[in-house]
């Protein structure tokens, strides 16, 4: 993370995050990215931190970023030690940045949005994907 980046929560535990966030009618929002990475850096800053901070906090997702080739351990969501790596390798995730939304229980709920803001686009890109996300949670 470059000097100065808004810092956004690491995963602890995945498990109590998606329930945190299902509670609040919310997907768990993932980060994947790299030290480094200008494009995560600016998806960070100007995306994903205002989610954290705008609005009710009952509202809001729950937002955590993963080191897409990290090794630190947290409970994942059978609730057995995970890195980074291997949640990366679970979803598939190649590239940072990739943001996914997840439900309960680890499943998404909308494609995954992969790579950076080229096109200023990112932040239309990211409202349909939570939006599309916050439909499936709300739909029994």
């Amino acid at each position: 993370m470059a000097a100065g980046a808004q810092s956004l929560g690491a995963p602890r535990d995945l498990a109590a995050d998606a329930a945190q966030a299902a509670r609040r009618g919310q997907p768990l929002v993932l980060l994947f990215s790299l030290p480094g990475c200008g494009y995560c850096d600016v998806v960070r800053r100007n995306y994903l931190a205002p989610l954290t901070r705008d609005g009710a906090e009952a509202r809001r997702p729950v937002v955590r970023e993963v080191g897409l080739a990290g090794t630190a351990s947290f409970t994942g969501f059978d609730r057995q030690a995970a890195s980074g790596a291997q949640l990366a390798a679970r979803y598939q995730v190649r590239i940072a940045p990739t943001v996914l939304m997840l439900d309960v229980h680890g499943a998404l709920l909308a494609p995954p949005l992969v790579g950076g803001d080229v096109s200023g686009m990112y932040g239309a890109y990211l409202d349909d994907a939570l939006a599309q996300a916050q439909r499936k949670i709300a739909s029994p």
